[in-house]
C-alpha cells in the first residue's frame, strides 16, 4: 500500500478515483490502493471453504464463551490456546489454523475420522456437544450455487474442535468416546 501526503493536491481524499484507485485511511494514515471489484463465486471450492469457516466459527464461539475445562486441566481451552499460540498470532487464528491445516488437510482428516465412527459413537459425540455450556450447535452448510445444504451435527463440530486442539498440541487425538468437560 502506498502512503500518500496530500493526495490529489488536497489534505484529505477518500473514495474511488477514475474507476482505478481508492483513497482511504489505514491506521489514521492516508493511503491509495488499486480498486478491486469483489467477486462472490459459488463454486465447489468456495462453498467448501465457507462451510469449513462456519464449523471453525462455532468452535471459536464455544471456546470463547465457555468456562468449562477439559478433564484434569486447570485452564480453559481458550487460555491454553492463547498461551500456545505462536508470537503475534491470536488464539482464535491459531485454533482455525490447527483445525483446517494446510490446504484443509487437517479438516479433511477429521471429517474422514468422524465418518469412520460407528453410529453409536457419533450419537455420543452429539449428546456430549449438546451437554456443553454453551452447547455447540449444528452448523448450516451450503452447496454449489449457494443453496442450503445439509447441516452438520453438533457432534461433528465438537469432534473437529477436539481434533483441532490435538493438532495444536493441546490434546490427544479424539476417539469414539467424547471428552467430558466440567
Amino acid at each position: 500500500m502506498a502512503k500518500t501526503n496530500g493526495p490529489l493536491f488536497s489534505m484529505d481524499a477518500s473514495g474511488k478515483f477514475a474507476g482505478a484507485l481508492v483513497f482511504t485511511k489505514w491506521k489514521g494514515r492516508p493511503v491509495v490502493r488499486q480498486l478491486v471489484k469483489p467477486a462472490n463465486p459459488k463454486s465447489t471450492g468456495q462453498e467448501n471453504a465457507r462451510n469449513i469457516v462456519r464449523v471453525c466459527g462455532a468452535s471459536q464461539r464455544f471456546s470463547n464463551l465457555t468456562a468449562l475445562k477439559y478433564p484434569a486441566r486447570t485452564l480453559t481451552d481458550k487460555a491454553l490456546l492463547t498461551a500456545g499460540a505462536p508470537a503475534g498470532q491470536a488464539w482464535n487464528g491459531f485454533l482455525v489454523k490447527s483445525m483446517t491445516g494446510a490446504a484443509a488437510l487437517s479438516y479433511i482428516a477429521a471429517t474422514t475420522a468422524y465418518a469412520a465412527l460407528t453410529s453409536g459413537e457419533r450419537t455420543a459425540w452429539v449428546a456430549a456437544a449438546d451437554a456443553l455450556v454453551p452447547a455447540i450447535p449444528a452448523v448450516a452448510q451450503s452447496i454449489v450455487g449457494g443453496g442450503a445444504g445439509t447441516p452438520v451435527t453438533s457432534g461433528f463440530v465438537f469432534y473437529h474442535y477436539v481434533y483441532g486442539l490435538y493438532k495444536a498440541g493441546l490434546n490427544v487425538a479424539p476417539t469414539g468416546t467424547p471428552p467430558t468437560y466440567a
